[in-house]
């Protein structure tokens, strides 16, 4: 079965993008626990990692953890580069006439001034860091839901949204994964299509991305003018 066969041609097509570890190449709160946090917060990670404790309360506990000023994570941050080739995606996914947004188990206090500085101009749904006094902060999520563990629900958060497509990396990936109509995996979450025989294609950036940009559209949309020579049966062979 092709992708086209899965898909209303008519439907606006949804690209769903991670941010931690897809579109930014590195962790951005893992780097700034790195930098900033209390040496307790790699004991947390652990029980996240072994399933004790969920993303969401891994999270919270490893953020309470951070001893720095607004000033000292903005200049932190401003030291991280995100892919070069991410706007030259959105820019190409939009001409197709598709929709683009940023869903992360991230926080706000990363993505939004990194976004910004790439010139990237996009709905974004994620995690807040916020300051509350003497160099502390405190994790808020307002985009959860019941049953998920992840801070930001990323099913919920791109909701009917159908054809639907998946560009991330990891874990909080899983669950998006499979009810996507296909997947661009880097990561553990190019492992967990495999296991899970999902629609994907295994990439290591954006280029890949950009690459085979057009047969996907050729797949999901082949009433537009799309020339391709690969089909989605030969990448996933």
């Amino acid at each position: 079965m092709t992708l086209g066969s899965l898909m209303h041609v008519n439907s606006r097509l949804h690209f769903a993008l991670d941010f931690d570890g897809t579109i930014c190449p590195i962790d951005t709160t893992d780097f700034l626990l790195e930098s900033f946090a209390e040496p307790e917060w790699r004991a947390i990670e652990d029980r996240w990692q072994a399933g004790e404790i969920s993303s969401r309360a891994c999270l919270a506990a490893q953020v309470a953890l951070i001893r720095a000023s607004e000033e000292e994570v903005r200049r932190a941050l401003a030291t991280v580069t995100l892919d070069p080739d991410v706007p030259l995606f959105v820019d190409a996914a939009r001409r197709y006439g598709a929709d683009v947004s940023v869903v992360s188990d991230g926080f706000d206090v990363s993505l939004l001034p990194l976004l910004a500085a790439a010139g990237l101009d996009l709905p974004v749904t994620c995690n807040q860091m916020l300051p509350v006094g003497e160099n502390r902060w405190a994790a808020r999520f307002s985009n959860g839901a019941e049953g998920c563990g992840s801070g930001t629900c990323k099913c919920a958060a791109t909701g009917s949204r159908q054809p639907l497509v998946l560009i991330g990396d990891g874990r909080s990936d899983f669950c998006l994964a499979r009810r996507a109509d296909f997947v661009f995996a880097k990561g553990s979450l190019a492992a967990f299509c495999v296991d899970e025989s999902l629609p994907h294609l295994a990439i290591t950036g954006f280029a890949d991305v950009l690459a085979f940009l057009p047969a996907l559209i050729a797949e999901m949309s082949p009433t537009l003018p799309v020339s391709t020579g690969t089909s989605f049966e030969d990448l996933n062979a």
